[in-house]
């Protein structure tokens, strides 16, 4: 800048002194913001102006500090919506949740039908097994939330939570060791046990995964593009557990249509091969995290809680020009020697009603999806049960719907998770979820008002798993977008607000399963229909209250905004 820009002077009651733009007289020193001095060269006449003349100038830069302002905002929106990521990144990110995802398929599914069906237990102990894993889940997360951010890396931390997974997990669906000739309250304890310890692995792996968006990403459509990714995924893995499934169960020479005793080692199998599959995935995603230049990208983002003193007041934006330039190392400045670099006190969230309020939105999305997903392949059974005593019918419900039915939820989710990618653009998070929560309540409105006594059509079946889907997939991703935008540059803090909002989720769930297993019927010819009213009343029940839970995220936000203005 000329010096002619940088110094005013100013003519007052008869004298000149020599005032600067700061407000320096011609001792020529500017007292910095953060308490240094700044020395500037003297003044010279040629440097002088009249006060008519400053005056003019003074409003001129006035006006024009106006008009540079729209253009600022208007790029930084622009940049906004610029992905710093290429396709194969993102892509290699979402590798990495896969094999929680296929454990989660298997287990929200098939648990119970396992337990009651295939190891005989009765329904009170299965459902407290479920309650079991979830309660121990839910208490593992802020525990994994906190732990992760304060020590080591959410890299080594995904690593030795798949690690825990992959031991835990196969042996959920498999016979339990000594327990024909073992009192039967060892199978209780081994079952625990196992579940216990996949349950502490993986929200280990849930919460590092989801706390490395942050992480890696630079913009509002990184986040976006990331989150879609990671459910896209996690909605192929979901495919991949009930294809898995259909093949395994298809090779049943019983003509029993319900699952028994015989169907045991089945079920080992499947998780056998899914953890060869999920294992496999991991180490594709590691592969991705040191090709996309994770830890640069990491560093980047730790250091939006940096402080440094400006050098003059035009200094350039950090964030923009990393966003600009990725493979420029942001820990130096342009402008000069690097200085003694501070550290800005850390947000305080959990004094926010935002993150109290998002938490539910997650809760009643992911609460909607997950009785769904347990409580789907009940219904089936429940309607293969029912026309078994009833007269035959033209379609009728087998084993094989067990998991045709629910994959055609998933292939249903896969496709509204990759129209959001696209829309999320142009509409609201707010307003994707609250279409999501009317496709969602419409489904459970049609299995409500559907007659007792009346059975559904393979295509029936079909449209209701479909809507099924589409509803948790469009509320499930904009929960989690509306959380990251939450969190924004905040990444250091990602860990322990990812756990907070997922904590009350694993624990409701457990709540939920623990209640519906306990208020059934012993006999199942006094609620042939019971877990219909399960999917009709329970799920829309969910929906309704996520619906109400984002009325009153968006009056807060109204709130806030008219509070900062």
């Amino acid at each position: 800048m000329s010096n002619r820009a940088n110094g005013l002077g100013r003519v007052a009651n008869g004298t000149s002194n020599t005032i600067h733009r700061y407000g320096a007289t011609d001792d020529s020193t500017v007292l910095a913001a953060n308490g240094t001095t700044r020395h500037h060269r003297q003044i010279t006449a040629a440097d002088t102006i009249t006060a008519a003349d400053e005056e003019g100038v003074d409003n001129h830069q006035h006006n024009h500090h106006q008009k540079e302002e729209m253009p600022s905002e208007r790029s930084q929106q622009q940049l906004e919506k610029r992905s710093t990521l290429r396709m194969c990144e993102k892509i290699g990110y979402g590798l990495g949740h896969v094999y929680n995802d296929l454990c989660a398929g298997v287990w929200f599914s098939y648990t119970l039908l396992f337990m009651q069906g295939a190891l005989g237990m009765p329904a009170a102990e299965a459902g407290a097994m479920v309650m079991l894993g979830q309660v121990g889940d839910a208490i593992a997360t802020p525990i994994v939330g906190m732990l992760t951010d304060r020590y080591g890396t959410k890299r080594q931390w995904h690593i030795f939570g798949t690690f825990i997974v992959f031991l835990t997990f196969p042996m959920i669906f498999s016979l339990c060791p000594w327990c024909t000739v073992a009192p039967h309250w060892w199978e209780i304890v081994y079952f625990a046990a196992v579940i216990l310890g996949f349950q502490f692995g993986w929200p280990i792996v849930q919460v590092t995964h989801l706390a490395m968006i942050p992480e890696l990403s630079r913009t509002q459509k990184d986040r976006s593009d990331l989150t879609a990714i990671r459910y896209s995924l996690s909605i192929i893995s979901n495919v991949v557990v009930y294809i898995v499934t259909w093949a395994v169960l298809r090779n049943r020479s019983s003509t029993d249509n319900q699952i028994g005793p015989g169907d045991a080692y089945r079920f080992r199998d499947i998780s056998l091969i899914l953890t060869l599959a999920g294992v496999s995935m991991s180490v594709l995603f590691n592969f991705s995290l040191t090709f996309s230049g994770y830890e640069q990208r990491r560093s980047t983002a730790l250091l939006h809680n940096v402080i440094r003193p400006a050098a003059t007041s035009e200094e350039p934006d950090l964030e923009r020009e990393s966003l600009l330039r990725p493979s420029t190392a942001a820990g130096t400045s342009s402008n000069g020697p690097e200085a003694v670099l501070l550290r800005k006190p850390k947000k305080n969230f959990f004094k926010s009603p935002l993150l109290y309020q998002n938490a539910l939105l997650y809760v009643f999305s992911r609460l909607f999806m997950t009785t769904s997903l347990v409580y789907m392949p009940l219904w089936l059974d429940e309607q293969a049960h029912h026309q078994q005593v009833g007269p035959p019918t033209g379609d009728q419900v087998n084993v094989e719907h067990l998991a045709t039915v629910p994959l055609v939820s998933f292939l249903a989710s896969f496709v509204a998770s990759l129209v959001l990618k696209y829309t999320n653009r142009f509409v609201s998070n707010s307003l994707v979820y609250f279409i999501g929560s009317l496709v969602s309540i419409s489904v459970c409105m049609w299995i409500a008002l559907t007659a007792v006594d009346a059975t559904f059509s393979t295509i029936a079946l079909f449209v209701i798993a479909a809507l099924f889907g589409a509803g948790s997939s469009i509320t499930m991703v904009s929960s989690l977008c509306i959380t990251a935008d939450m969190i924004g540059k905040h990444a250091e803090q990602s860990g322990i607000i990812y756990s907070a909002v997922t904590f009350a989720d694993k624990l409701v769930t457990g709540v939920v399963v623990v209640i519906i297993e306990s208020v059934k019927c012993k006999d199942r010819t006094e609620c042939p229909e019971y877990y219909q009213g399960v999917l009709s009343y329970g799920c829309g029940f969910a929906a309704i209250l996520g619906c109400v839970t984002l009325s009153t995220l968006l009056c807060t936000k109204a709130a806030t905004r008219a509070r900062s203005r």
